[in-house]
């Protein structure tokens, strides 16, 4: 099992335990491509910004795993 990368901790009361690493890999790069995607079409600098946060929180989960 991958150790949780610190930019997730402070969501973690958010999720159930461990709920972060049952994502496979396909599904994480999916996450940061089409959130990274969506992010781009945004008109509030707000919402890209949190899809652009949540996108690279998915790809700390894959770089966590070394992939």
């Amino acid at each position: 099992m991958t150790k949780m990368p610190k930019g997730l901790k402070k969501h973690q009361k958010d999720y159930r335990e461990g709920a972060w690493n049952e994502y496979t890999d396909e599904e994480l790069r999916w996450w940061v491509h089409l959130l990274t995607k969506r992010a781009g079409h945004r008109s509030s600098p707000e919402k890209r910004d949190k899809d652009l946060y949540d996108a690279k929180n998915y790809q700390s989960i894959l770089d966590a795993r070394g992939k």
